[in-house]
């Protein structure tokens, strides 16, 4: 029996591994080897390409002459062929043991339409400076706006870092040009600019989504950005939002949560360095004497260390708790009244010092960390839940998003709802009807009011580092100490997180309706009619126990609105035609008229009754008049013509030119409109005969632009002198009078950027290497700038053109594919750029202007000291 057993278990093991063995056999019969050659469009062998099976893990990679070999699990079997730049193939393995597979560009990479400023083109045909950046490298990043997302992103774009909940960071395209008016961008969202009037836009990029945008052009040279004449100066960012697509509904929802931590770059002094130098300050100034030496015709000898000169002298008496902290510094025989003391050395008492002192070491003094009082970890979400529809004959787009952003400092915070409607119908074969519709509610606390009190003009982490970091910030209790130090020019700032607030609630819509209308295959006609409007409610709030009020008026509110509305209207006419076949036009035709209006309205009050009310119901909630009262209005208008040809011979040589009028009616009469020309050329080399050889060169384009742009970044009425109320005494009896704010100057005209710009553009090994190297100079002239009159005159300012600016350097962008198959990709992109802006002329030529910190041969705004 057990022998049996033995041979039952011995076979049943046997044919376990016969089965394992016959089935790899059968399997290794099914499989097959495939194996070729892979080339390009000259049938030059391709190597680094990927192979894939479809629906499988196995692959390879072709080797430098091309050559592949694979295995695939049947004759059923369909390989993937893939390489950057080049047309993906899919080929049915079949009976073919031997593959000749041929790759041809990717059009697409050379075709991608990109937008230009009313209108779109062909990448390959762009002649200006044009960096365009996708929905994709947007999103991929955690942030609140599209400026943040820009960051690092182009070269010759700097964004500048706002920690601020809710706030927009400073963008420079190319540096600044200007000494007195605005250098930012133009931003144009959906065709529509954003106006701006006083400053104040009247619609925020921050209150888009970002999830909603589809792409981001930024225009750089004045070729590109003369179309929008003068308002295109500082460089144009162009952006555009999502659309539907054709196909089923599509119904997504996104989520990204994001922590921001406070980073402490600056090294500051500790509680026991920083009594060191105030001791020192004060024996300099023989204000510390422990030395036998008060001949104040003598140079100061060194003191040394006492606890009870540090506390009279350093105002410890007031804060016993901070004096508690310095004398950690010294060793005490009896705590407060009788210090340990040491014998002195030679040295010590060659200068003066008694022959036993007190026991000393800074370094055991407490240092309290106020940073940490005033910061935190801030935290920003922002969800979106977005519809996608269409048919071939509409299109829809509709999302809705949230975000809140808590602050890292611990009184700032904003949170947002959004709305975006996009939709666009075909109504007959030669018209199309669109409108988009995005709107935003918003709430952002702006943390402690800058512009109050005892604050000056720092905000609560700047308070926070201006304290005693021997001092506390409350006692044992719980109580705050209003005067950490006894510093009598310093105050608690953490008392005012919970005694202040600043809050701004914003309503946003812009609306942009159009209809297309198609002649023919090469002319048609387009209206946009395109509405801003947003609307601020502002309130400053102040109670009894502020810091920033104890040496003013306690319990002050403040109350503010403030309406912006704005209009465009553009009619455009696009003729496009290609004759004889090596030809091709392109003319654009804009009329536009805009106009801008603003209205606000602020008071102030204090000794209100209940702070509770914050700003609400002032009269009511006050004793006596308010503190102040004003309310204002602006408007003004733009209107344009401006022409545009884009010509392109055998698709190698390019010709782009325009030219715009643009009126500005906040200018002097006589001075209201000028012409703002551009052109450019560029000249695919790739394209010739003498290149093709090169067949590691796919593109190569030369291209160089001249341009002039302006600018009338100035506040409507100033040209004629407006006036001001101004109280004056006549006799015994108070009068209202009216004298001029400023002089007029009814020769104030444009500011002027002419630039040139010169390129290359160019894509290498199969499109795994492209970048661009471009070389430009800008030069402002007529500046506006606000000059200031000698008393004797009895006016103050008065608005000049005057002075120049240049503006010059080089951008290098650089992007390659390392490595790219179904699994794994590798990219990288690099850009660099180096930006020289100086000062060429300023009054009477050659003048500096001190008061400004402008000077002759400097950048703009440099530190002057």
């Amino acid at each position: 029996m057990k022998l049996n057993s033995l041979f039952t278990r011995s076979g049943t093991i046997l044919l376990f591994v016969l089965f394992l063995f016959f089935s790899g056999q059968v399997r290794s019969q099914n499989s097959l080897s495939v194996s070729g050659k892979i080339t390009d469009e000259n049938s030059k062998g391709l190597a680094g390409v990927t192979i894939q099976v479809k629906g499988a893990s196995a692959s390879a990679v072709s080797t430098a002459e091309g050559f592949f070999r694979i295995t695939v699990p049947n004759a059923n079997s369909v390989l993937i062929f893939s390489y950057s730049g080049l047309v993906t193939q899919e080929v049915s393995v079949g009976n073919q043991s031997v593959m000749s597979i041929s790759l041809a560009p990717d059009a697409r990479a050379l075709d991608e339409v990109v937008v230009v400023g009313y209108g779109t083109l062909k990448k390959s045909d762009v002649t200006g400076s044009l960096v365009s950046i996708s929905a994709k490298t947007i999103q991929e990043r955690p942030v609140t706006n599209v400026l943040q997302a820009l960051q690092g992103k182009a070269a010759g774009l700097n964004v500048a870092t706002n920690i601020k909940p809710g706030e927009l960071p400073a963008v420079r395209i190319r540096g600044n040009r200007s000494i007195s008016t605005s250098n930012e961008p133009l931003y144009v969202v959906d065709g529509i600019p954003i106006v701006s009037a006083l400053g104040v836009n009247s619609f925020s990029l921050n209150d888009i989504n970002t999830n909603d945008i589809a792409s981001v052009e930024i225009l750089k040279d004045a070729s590109a950005t003369a179309i929008y004449g003068s308002r295109g100066s500082n460089g144009v960012i162009l952006i555009s939002t999502k659309k539907g697509s054709k196909g089923r509904i599509s119904l997504n929802y996104s989520s990204t949560v994001s922590l921001d931590s406070y980073k402490q770059l600056t090294d500051f002094m500790d509680g026991g360095q920083l009594i060191d130098r105030l001791r020192e300050a004060l024996i300099n100034g023989r204000n510390y004497q422990t030395t036998t030496n008060t001949n104040m015709n003598v140079a100061p000898t060194i003191g040394f260390p006492d606890p009870f000169r540090d506390r009279d002298k350093m105002g410890l008496a007031t804060d016993l708790l901070a004096l508690a902290g310095v004398w950690q510094g010294y060793e005490w025989e009896v705590y407060g009244v009788t210090p340990k003391m040491r014998p002195t050395t030679t040295a010590e008492q060659a200068m003066g010092w008694p022959a036993m002192v007190p026991v000393y070491n800074s370094k055991n003094i407490r240092t309290y960390d106020w940073i940490n009082d005033a910061v935190r970890r801030g935290v920003n979400q922002n969800h979106q839940l977005s519809l996608s529809a269409g048919s071939e004959i509409s299109r829809l787009y509709l999302s809705l998003g949230y975000n809140n952003q808590t602050g890292v400092q611990r009184d700032q915070d904003f949170e947002r709802f959004n709305l975006n409607m996009n939709g666009e119908v075909t109504a007959t074969k030669w018209m199309t009807l669109g409108i988009s519709v995005m709107g935003s509610l918003s709430t952002q606390n702006f943390g402690i009011n800058a512009n109050q009190g005892n604050t000056g003009t720092k905000d609560l982490y700047g308070r926070a580092t201006d304290q005693l970091p021997y001092a506390l910030s409350k006692n044992d209790a719980g109580v705050f100490i209003k005067n950490p130090g006894g510093n009598l020019n310093l105050w608690n700032p953490i008392i005012d997180i919970k005694e202040s607030l600043n809050e701004r609630r914003s309503t946003s819509i812009m609306s942009n309706i159009f209809s297309e209308i198609k002649f023919t295959p090469w002319l048609k006609y387009r209206v946009n009619f395109g509405a801003q409007l947003r609307n601020f409610r502002s309130g400053a709030w102040t109670g009894p126990n502020a810091t920033s009020h104890l040496n003013a008026k306690p319990n002050t509110a403040g109350y503010s609105r403030d309406e912006n509305f704005s209009w465009v209207v553009e009619n455009l006419l696009y003729f496009d035609k290609t004759f004889a076949k090596v030809h091709k036009l392109g003319v654009t035709l804009l009329q536009s008229s805009q106009k801008s209006r603003r209205e606000n309205t602020s008071t102030s009050v204090s000794s209100t009754i209940v702070p509770i009310s914050l700003w609400y119901d002032l009269a009511a909630n006050t004793v006596g008049r308010p503190d102040g009262y004003s309310t204002g209005f602006t408007e003004n208008t733009l209107s344009s013509f401006m022409g545009r040809l884009n010509y392109t011979l055998f698709d190698k040589y390019l010709l782009t030119a325009s030219g715009r009028f643009d009126g500005a009616s906040v200018l002097a009469p006589g001075h209201k409109w000028d012409f703002f020309p551009s052109f450019a050329v560029a000249w695919k080399l790739h394209e010739e005969k003498f290149i093709s050889g090169a067949n590691w060169i796919n593109e190569l384009k030369p291209r160089f632009g001249y341009g002039v742009t302006g600018s009338s970044s100035v506040n409507p009425y100033l040209s004629t002198g407006p006036l001001s109320r101004n109280p004056y005494i006549f006799g015994s009896l108070p009068g209202i009078g009216y004298l001029p704010q400023l002089v007029a100057n009814p020769e104030l005209g444009w500011e002027q950027t002419a630039q040139w710009n010169f390129g290359i553009d160019f894509t290498l090994f199969k499109r795994r290497v492209a970048g661009s190297i471009e070389f430009y100079k800008a030069t402002t002239t007529d500046l506006l700038y606000l000059k200031t009159l000698p008393a004797v005159s009895g006016f103050v300012n008065k608005w000049e053109n005057i002075g120049k600016t240049q503006n010059g350097g080089i951008e290098i962008t650089l992007s390659t594919v390392n490595i790219e198959n179904k699994n794994f990709s590798w990219s990288t992109d690099f850009n660099f750029a180096n930006n020289k802006e100086e000062i060429v002329e300023l009054l009477n030529g050659k003048e500096d202007i001190l008061a400004q910190r402008l000077f002759i041969g400097q950048p703009i705004s440099v530190f002057y000291h």
